[in-house]
């Protein structure tokens, strides 16, 4: 994977611009070995469009992001989800794609798809690598898609890949479901380093008895527990977009996000999450106990422990995954917030948060990208 111009190309579910997640942190980690081309989901040429439009000639567009990830954006005709023009996108995706590798003189080793809405390209892209980041048939509701069309996209993606892998072992099960001769491989989630080993992550902060909670605000998140974390008088620091769809939800986060107690930074950019964790006492990770969650890895709880943040967080296969005392586990929303509370009220001390980095750091994206690398057998 060390050639000038070996290339993995990154089909991912959402845009360059969304909101940080699985796919932009892969790829950026994938980018330490290799160039990366990040094919961002289309536009349509006409009508509404969610994103500004491809700038220039032609109906592709490069934009050169980070030093060695390079975006593809295309257009394509409007109402491109519907049965026919579908085909019609994808046709124009695969075109657009090849000529991307031509022009930049690409040698691809490897096609990275980690999208609910896409296939893999026609034609030769190297290793056919399927990574599986949520369960995707639960959850389409949430995305706007229709379960059946997403299962059976799933299903024809799970025989087309040469490998498959999942973030985690729930989700592993699930994919068994979907088509039992799969070979599927545990990539869980990582996280960033923000303090190497050995540099030390500065002293502890004075016990102030904040509690954050990172990442977006939707359907996931247990309304209850929430709405006690708000009554509990907990200072609470909120780190995130809304993305909520349904009504429930919608009134459970106004009426948390309204509470004297709970400051809403909205999305901030990725630069400034660590020092806004770097405040806090306690992170935490309040998800609904469903299916959807159940195969889900959360990120924002290895970003806690790569901050030196005390944990807490709702029972969940991934937490269960992790094996860690450094996650207290609630059964109630009532134990949550009594957890949650007595972190946050310290002591603080320099050796629990240096032993939290530590954990965290043996599960970052370097690592995680690792293990896809060396999956990919090179051309």
């Amino acid at each position: 994977m060390r050639g000038l111009r070996d290339a993995i190309v990154v089909i991912p579910g959402t845009r360059w611009e969304d909101t940080q997640g699985t796919d932009h942190r892969l790829a950026q980690a994938l980018s330490e070995h290799c160039q990366v081309l990040w094919v961002d989901p289309p536009v349509p040429f006409a009508g509404p469009a969610r994103v500004l439009r491809p700038a220039g000639a032609g109906f592709a567009h490069l934009d050169q992001l980070q030093e060695s990830i390079i975006r593809l954006r295309y257009l394509v005709a409007p109402g491109f989800t519907r049965p026919g023009l579908d085909r019609l996108a994808k046709a124009l995706r695969d075109a657009a794609m090849l000529r991307a590798q031509r022009r930049l003189g690409l040698r691809v080793q490897a096609t990275l798809l980690l999208s609910p809405r896409d296939e893999f390209p026609a034609g030769s892209t190297g290793e056919r690598l399927l990574h599986v980041t949520d369960d995707w048939v639960q959850g389409a509701a949430m995305m706007g898609l229709g379960p059946r069309q997403v299962r059976r996209r799933l299903a024809k993606n799970l025989a087309a890949a040469d490998q498959v892998s999942a973030v985690s072992p729930y989700l592993e099960q699930v994919l068994h479901e979907v088509d039992s001769n799969a070979v599927v491989q545990v990539v869980p989630n990582g996280c960033t380093v923000l303090y190497p080993q050995g540099q030390g992550s500065g002293p502890a902060p004075e016990p102030n008895g904040k509690v954050v909670l990172l990442g977006q605000l939707n359907e996931r998140l247990d309304m209850e527990v929430l709405k006690q974390l708000a009554a509990s008088g907990l200072p609470i620091e909120v780190i995130g977009p809304r993305r909520e769809r349904g009504p429930v939800a919608v009134a459970g986060l106004d009426r948390f996000l309204a509470a004297e107690n709970v400051h809403w930074h909205g999305e901030v950019a990725p630069g400034e999450v660590p020092a806004l964790l770097a405040g806090a006492m306690v992170g935490i990770t309040p998800y609904l106990d469903n299916e959807f969650n159940r195969a889900s890895f959360p990120l924002k709880t290895l970003d806690y422990l790569a901050a030196g943040l005390a944990v807490v967080s709702t029972d969940s296969p991934a937490v269960r995954w992790l094996d860690t005392p450094f996650i207290r586990v609630a059964g109630s929303p009532e134990h949550f917030v009594e957890l949650a509370g007595q972190l946050a009220a310290g002591p603080a001390q320099g050796s629990d948060r240096q032993r939290r980095i530590d954990f965290a750091n043996g599960h970052s994206w370097q690592a995680r990208a690792a293990s896809l690398i060396g999956r990919i057998k090179v051309q």
